[in-house]
């Protein structure tokens, strides 16, 4: 368990934690991307809240106070579907969806991790940005290949359901571990830096 300084543990470990918020800070396994659609299956996930932990091959990012396991931390946390959004029948559940379809195989503009992290690996990757009649940031498609490429072999993830995923997620990003690559909610001191990475994207 780490400590605050003055030796005083984390707030947000001096209260007891649901199981669902244990899945997700301290799971029994960290999934690779490639076997995560699989647990979500075999585990009927449907609606939830995951998070996205980054080995130390992703430049930047402060991890003090983050949680380490098997030599990565977990720096984000998200969850699917969204408050108030109506869900699709017949098709991919919220949960299979947004890791899938947005975070592992989208695009930075369908999904801000990827968006933060192609920020952050803009230089390491080679990665070139344009934006479009709206001003969103866009990257052509052999650059997100070459991002979903290193999202498989460097991060892993935790997930668990949660019918109303969005309470948790708030409690976890204001009360809990630092998340420096949360940007909604979070009073992370990163942020900002991070936010200003974003907004560079395509200017030049």
């Amino acid at each position: 368990m780490q400590e605050e300084a003055g030796g005083r543990a984390p707030s947000w470990l001096t209260h007891s934690l649901s199981e669902e918020a244990r899945a997700v800070l301290s799971p029994e396994a960290l999934l690779l991307p490639d076997h995560v659609l699989d647990f979500i299956d075999r585990h009927a996930v449907t609606h939830g809240v995951y998070g996205w932990w980054f080995d130390n091959r992703l430049p930047l990012v402060p991890r003090e106070g983050c949680i380490e396991r098997d030599g990565k931390h977990l720096l984000y946390i998200g969850i699917a579907p969204p408050k108030d959004r109506s869900v699709r029948r017949g098709g991919p559940t919220p949960v299979k969806s947004r890791l899938w379809r947005n975070h592992l195989r989208g695009t930075v503009r369908s999904s801000t991790l990827r968006h933060s992290l192609a920020a952050l690996l803009e230089q390491e990757l080679e990665l070139a940005f344009w934006r479009d009649k709206r001003n969103r940031v866009r990257m052509d498609r052999h650059y997100e290949d070459r991002l979903s490429e290193w999202i498989a072999k460097h991060a892993a993830i935790s997930v668990v359901q949660h019918d109303e995923p969005w309470s948790l997620e708030e409690t976890l990003i204001r009360n809990g571990p630092p998340l420096p690559l949360n940007l909604s909610m979070s009073a992370h001191p990163f942020r900002s830096t991070l936010s200003d990475l974003r907004r560079a994207l395509g200017r030049s």
